[in-house]
Formats: structure tokens, C-alpha cells, sequence
């Protein structure tokens, strides 16, 4: 794309480069990425491998692999060292210029902040001994800087945009500050390889005129951060990639600060190691209002945690929310925003996919669930709507909990067991094959319309008045036990709470009148039931109702169906508390 060719010079604005970088197609992001290849969902999920804004042709996160310890080492091949150490100890080191083809090895020694005049040198290989900080305003040439082995934090300020690529090697610690020159929407890359044996712990990471994040690992130690703090006004993009099998531990008890410009978040796991960016119901991204997509790619091993978001200024409009795993564990906090335009889920088998609970103001235009994983929802709340479709969940059943939420929801759930809890504003549900449990919650407002597939399924309408329209699959009579004299026993489609002043029942494909219809009492089992059942349509009825079945405590009725007008009973549903003849041919509907 020739119009991302040096996106970030003095002429454009923050906006402007990332509105760029976002509009990579699909295409031409996958001849970027030189591993693996995306999972069946990837290409529903915004390109992770981008032009940096740095320089014209490197790429976010392009290394992978091995490559990554090897690009430092083809670095210091292509610049090797001088043989005279430079060394920052005072605020007015001397001057040092190379002949553009060496790198400089600079030592940090005091706590001092110093602008060095340094120019002629490709890379620059700092160590840290002591934490000071180096002003870059008037270093020139520099394109990739190494900070290996350092006893203090690194402090890096007026970076240009000309630097590709900060390698971070060996020990680390302390506070580290990175800041670009101002206004330069610059993309810090950091590309760690820790393989000094122990875990490498920052105390923080604070970052400044910073506009994207990349920071990819490369070792087989964990890298933890335990504070990450944003510029609020410029850091629009954090990219995390582990393709090794140390750990990425960042703000794993403390919110990330600065969050409010942030638009895109992107994880990737490719190998063993884990990424951990906040911890759900305890540390995360508070702050979220230009939250647009966030990208979430896990390996067969490799974990992603993602903490909660938005808790203290929801997300306005997120655009793309996209999960897939290979395998592993994927964990989401909390989510609140206002409206949500689409959410993606899918797993492969034995992963699993957990998100906490979801307050939405406004909508979630399509959220779809697939894959042989497990999917694990926290409950819905606030007064939006939702729309979600579970029902290329190939081998596990969904839980879903709207009971706290005032909009209505549209739900196509799976053909495995589900347990679906319907909100105030109630809505629609049409769950397949499996034994469900669907309810609508008892302070329910809105209409219900639920359709059954097969399977024994159980429904619970609101106590409140309204319209509900139930399609329940029905059951076939020749399975249940014929001995059985409540409802509990009787393994039939079930609906309780029916309303027969308010409430329809679809259930057969023939419509019912005063000819076809015929109710009873006096059953005293269900075979006593089906047997009067199968009187009656011989003479010609296809409804039959048996209402006060063998008195029972817990009075039930059960509504038979002759579905090929054979004169005999196919299949059957109960309706819990119908003990009079309350039930006539107009309750019974065809949708």
C-alpha cells in the first residue's frame, strides 16, 4: 500500500496514522505474517502484522520464532562493536561519532539526565547499571538500540521515529520511562528475549508521546511488569505477541493507566508461553471510551488473559471483539460499553473461552459463538439489546444469563444441553436438539417467543402478565413411562407458569378448531391419559387435552398430538398447573 509510505512524518496527525494502519486488508496482512497461519476465524480479525510507523517497510511483531535472538545477533554481525566503551556517568558526557557501519556500547553508570551528542552509529547497545536517563534530542543514525543485562530501570526520552526496534535482553529491573519526541506518534517495539535463567520483574513501564505498544517475546523466562502506564493522550495501539515459552505478566493486580486514547488491543500466543494483560475482577483497562476492536489469538498452549474493561468509562462503540484458540485457555474480564457491533468467539477442541459479565447500554449487534470448545459467559446487564448466535457450538451446551438485563435479546443457542435465563425485556430464543432449560425471568416486562428443538426441554414462563409464545419440540409418547403420575416423572417438554388468559402454544402443524379439539379430566396415570388421548382421535380429533392428571399435588396437564392423522397420539408436551378446563383450541397457534 503506497499510501502508508512513511504514515507518521511531521505532516500527519495521530489520526491520521492509525486510520492507516487499521486499513490494511486481509490480503496483504497475510503476506506480511511469516509464521503461523491465522485460525479459521482470522479472517474476521483485524490484521496483527502492520507497517510500523516507524520506518517504511519493517512490521510489527515480523520476527517470530528463533528470529528474534538471531536479529540481534545478525545486528551486532552487521555493526560490530567498537572497541572503546562509551559511558554516561554525568549530565555532559562527551560527544562520540561513528563511521556508520559500527554499533556503540554504552554504559548508564549515574543517575544522571543526559542529552549525549552521538551520531554514526546504527546501534546502540546500552546496559543500565544505574538509572539515569538518556535524552535522545541530539543523537542521530541511530536505527535499533539493545538494553541487555541492566542492574537499574532504562529511561529513553526523545526517541526519533527513525528507531525500528528496541531488542531488550537478559536482567532487567527498575522503572522504565520510553517517550518519543513530541507529537511523533511514535510505535515503541520491544522485542524481549529473556533467557537468563530467572523471571525478569519491572517494577513499571510508563510510556510517553507514545502512539502503538509492540512488545513480543522471544525467551524462555516470564517477563513481568507489574504497572503499565499509557499516554493518555497518544497511546492508540497495544500489540503483545509470546512466540516462546516464557510468560508475559503485565498489570496483573493494578489497572493500566492512560488507557483513554487506547483504540486496539491485540494478544497473540504462538508457542507455550503465556500473556497476561490485566487480571479479571481485579486489574484491567479502566478506561475505554475509543475502544474500537481488540484481537485475541491463542495457541494450543499458550494462555491469554485479558482483564476487565471499561469498568470506569464504558466503551462507546466496539467495533470488533475477536477470539480464537487452538487449544488453550482464553480468560476476559468484565466488559462494559455502550454498544458493541460484534463479538466473535471460537475454539478448537479441549480449549475454552471464559468472559466475565457484560453490562451493554445500548447493543451487541451479533455476537457468535462456534467451535468444539467450551464457551463460558458471565451474566448480561444494563438495558441494551442482544443478538447472539450459538449454534455452530459443535460439542458443548451454553449458559446464558440475562435475567439482570432490561433490553430484549434474539438467541440462537446450540444443539446441546443450554440454560437460558430471559431478562425483563424478555425476547426470542430458538434453541435445537438437547435437554434445555429456558426461562423468562418472574418481573419480566417485554414478550416472550420461544422455540424448542428436540430433546426433553423445560420451560418457565414470567408469573407477569404478557404475551409469550412457546414452540416446544414435543416428545415422543412411546418414550415416557407409562406408570408415571406427576410431572416430574413424565419426561415430556415441559412448560410451566402457562398464562391461558395471555399465552399461545405453537405445537403441531395443523390448525386446531372446535372439531379437533377435545379436553378431559379424570386421567389417573399417563398410559391412562394416552389411552383417552387415542379414543378421541380415532374419532377424528387431533388435540387432546388431559388437564388434573391423577389429581396430583403438583396438578399438570398434557396436551397430545396426532401428527399424521393416524388416529393415535405421536407426541405429547405437560403444562404445569393446568387442573381445569382452561385450555381451548384458540390457545394453540401455528408460527
Amino acid at each position: 500500500m503506497s499510501n502508508l509510505h512513511n504514515p507518521c512524518n511531521k505532516n500527519k496527525t495521530n489520526d491520521n496514522c492509525s486510520d492507516k494502519i487499521f486499513m490494511i486488508p486481509c490480503s496483504q496482512s497475510s503476506k506480511l505474517r511469516i509464521k503461523q497461519s491465522w485460525t479459521s476465524i482470522s479472517w474476521l480479525i483485524a490484521p496483527l502484522s502492520l507497517t510500523s510507523c516507524n520506518s517504511d517497510n519493517k512490521k510489527i511483531l515480523g520476527l517470530a520464532g528463533n528470529a528474534a535472538s538471531e536479529g540481534i545477533e545478525k545486528l551486532l554481525q552487521e555493526n560490530p562493536s567498537v572497541s572503546t566503551a562509551y559511558t554516561i556517568s554525568s549530565n555532559n558526557p562527551v560527544s562520540s561519532t561513528g563511521d556508520g557501519s559500527t554499533s556503540l556500547p554504552i554504559e548508564v553508570s549515574g543517575a544522571v539526565v543526559a542529552s549525549p551528542v552521538i551520531s554514526g552509529y546504527p546501534l546502540l547497545d546500552f546496559t543500565f547499571s544505574a538509572a539515569g536517563t538518556v535524552d535522545f534530542s541530539n543523537v542521530s543514525d541511530a536505527k535499533n538500540i539493545v538494553i541487555s543485562n541492566s542492574k537499574a530501570g532504562a529511561s529513553l526520552t526523545n526517541l526519533s521515529t527513525d528507531i525500528e526496534k528496541i531488542f531488550v535482553k537478559d536482567t532487567q529491573l527498575g522503572d522504565w520511562t520510553m517517550s518519543f519526541t513530541p507529537n511523533s506518534f511514535g510505535t515503541l517495539y520491544l522485542e524481549w528475549t529473556n533467557n537468563s535463567g530467572a523471571s525478569v520483574d519491572l517494577t513499571s513501564l510508563t510510556l510517553n508521546e507514545t502512539g502503538q505498544l509492540a512488545l513480543k517475546n522471544a525467551g524462555n523466562e516470564p517477563i513481568t511488569i507489574p504497572l503499565l502506564n499509557l499516554d493518555p493522550e497518544d497511546t492508540q495501539r497495544i500489540e503483545i505477541g509470546n512466540d516462546n515459552d516464557g510468560d508475559i505478566i503485565i498489570s496483573a493486580a493494578s489497572d493500566i493507566t492512560g488507557t483513554s486514547a487506547l483504540k486496539t488491543i491485540s494478544l497473540t500466543t504462538w508457542n507455550d508461553g503465556d500473556i497476561i494483560l490485566g487480571t479479571p475482577g481485579t486489574a484491567g483497562l479502566p478506561n475505554l471510551k475509543l475502544l474500537s476492536s481488540v484481537a485475541l489469538d491463542a495457541s494450543e498452549t499458550g494462555i491469554i488473559t485479558l482483564g476487565d474493561l471499561g469498568k470506569t468509562t464504558p466503551i462507546d462503540n466496539l467495533s470488533s471483539f475477536a477470539i480464537g484458540t487452538k487449544g488453550s485457555a482464553v480468560s476476559i474480564g468484565s466488559i462494559s460499553a455502550k454498544k458493541i457491533t460484534s463479538i466473535i468467539a471460537s475454539g478448537t477442541e479441549f480449549s475454552s473461552i471464559n468472559f466475565g459479565t457484560i453490562t451493554i447500554e445500548e447493543m451487541i449487534s451479533s455476537f457468535t459463538l462456534s467451535g468444539a470448545g467450551s464457551i463460558t459467559l458471565g451474566a448480561f446487564s444494563g438495558d441494551g439489546t442482544v443478538n447472539l448466535n450459538a449454534n455452530n457450538m459443535t460439542k458443548k451446551g451454553i449458559s446464558l444469563d440475562f435475567s439482570s438485563l432490561n433490553g430484549s435479546v434474539d438467541i440462537v443457542a446450540t444443539s446441546q444441553d443450554d440454560t437460558i435465563a430471559m431478562g425483563v425485556g424478555s425476547g426470542k430464543v430458538v434453541s435445537g436438539a438437547g435437554q434445555d432449560t429456558i426461562s423468562i425471568v418472574a418481573n419480566a416486562t417485554g414478550n416472550g417467543d420461544i422455540r424448542s428443538g428436540d430433546g426433553v426441554d423445560t420451560i418457565t414462563l414470567s408469573s407477569q402478565k404478557g404475551i409469550d409464545i412457546i414452540q416446544p419440540g414435543g416428545t415422543k409418547v412411546s418414550t415416557i413411562n407409562g406408570a408415571a403420575v406427576n410431572h416430574i416423572d413424565i419426561l415430556a417438554d415441559k412448560i410451566i407458569n402457562f398464562d391461558p388468559t395471555s399465552d399461545k402454544i405453537s405445537f403441531g402443524s395443523i390448525t386446531a378448531n372446535t372439531n379437533n379439539f377435545k379436553s378431559e379430566t379424570g386421567a389417573s396415570s399417563f398410559s391412562d391419559a394416552l389411552s383417552k388421548a387415542n379414543t378421541a382421535m380415532s374419532s377424528g380429533k387431533v388435540y387432546y387435552l388431559s388437564y388434573n392428571v391423577a389429581s396430583a399435588t403438583d396438578g399438570f396437564g398434557l396436551i397430545f398430538y396426532d401428527n399424521d392423522s393416524n388416529g393415535f397420539s405421536d407426541e405429547c408436551i405437560t403444562l404445569v398447573g393446568i387442573t381445569t378446563d382452561v385450555i381451548t383450541h384458540d390457545h394453540l397457534v401455528i408460527v
